[in-house]
């Protein structure tokens, strides 16, 4: 196979192998001048002229990680793989090779069969936007932090689940997906809302929709980890409910928020009831049902 380098050229045939490698559906005409490719996106000016800058890779067959011809796609700032076949039957690693791309700003990897993502994951400090939804993760994978993502402001992990399962207290089933084991535990040994995901303050959207989770969501009135409201920030803003001050400051910032279709219960927390941002997180389908 011809050398892949840095450039339009390397571009192109980085392109058709990724395509080639994980088997997409759809083909390319290989006449055409790389910026009529379909679900492929160039630079227009620039140093990275005529380069990819977003390309999608959709409808596919592979059992294994993303190609090694994606790390050659380093001007790209947006990519997005979504569509694996037998999807729920899969474990898979995305591999060590996308995690190269350090000016990568959005990516997307659903329905791919992703179980785990490596270590390495953490070199992508630049994303802004990562949807890994329709996948078969048992828990948000560790290195999902803000410390290792400082710019993330869209985390996506709906529907994460590999089977339907109605009893989960009552079921052989194991490793099917949801989300299940990222829960806390109270002091009463019950499962909670994980307090990890409620401590990201820079995402502007959180979407854990369609999973498992379990257990009640805390109050966090007495934690020492979530700082309070105070009066001056509630009078300063006239839409602001008096009864927020002195509750707990969670997601202040996060304009979408979805929960909705996971295993939830208990009492809702005042700070869930009364966050100033509720109305936009079309409350009555996406959280509360």
């Amino acid at each position: 196979a011809e050398t892949i380098g840095d450039g339009v050229k390397g571009d192109s045939l980085a392109n058709i192998a990724i395509r080639q490698g994980m088997g997409c559906w759809t083909e390319l005409d290989t006449s055409e001048k790389m910026e009529f490719w379909e679900g492929v996106e160039v630079w227009q000016s620039g140093e990275n002229k005529g380069r990819v800058k977003s390309a999608e890779f959709y409808m596919f067959g592979t059992k294994e990680g993303i190609p090694f011809q994606v790390k050659y796609l380093t001007a790209a700032e947006e990519l997005y793989f979504f569509g694996n076949t037998n999807t729920f039957l899969l474990s898979i690693d995305p591999g060590e090779h996308i995690c190269e791309l350090e000016n990568l700003r959005k990516l997307t990897i659903g329905a791919y069969g992703l179980s785990k993502l490596p270590e390495s994951f953490k070199k992508l400090k630049n994303l802004e936007y990562l949807d890994i939804s329709s996948n078969n993760f048992q828990s948000v994978p560790e290195v999902l932090t803000p410390e290792n993502f400082p710019k993330l402001t869209a985390l996506i992990m709906n529907s994460c689940v590999r089977n339907t399962i109605y009893d989960l207290s009552n079921t052989i089933k194991k490793d099917f997906g949801g989300l299940f084991e990222e829960s806390d535990i109270d002091e009463n040994g019950n499962k909670t809302f994980p307090k990890r995901l409620l401590m990201w303050d820079n995402l502007d959207t959180l979407r854990l929709s369609v999973n498992y989770l379990e257990g009640v969501i805390p109050d966090f009135k007495d934690d020492p980890d979530f700082p309070k409201w105070t009066e001056e920030e509630v009078n300063a803003c006239d839409t602001l409910p008096s009864i927020l001050v002195g509750l707990p400051k969670i997601l202040p910032d996060t304009d979408f928020f979805a929960i909705n279709l996971n295993r939830l219960h208990g009492v809702l927390p005042d700070w869930l009831l009364y966050h100033p941002k509720l109305d936009l997180w079309y409350p009555t389908s996406l959280v509360f049902l």
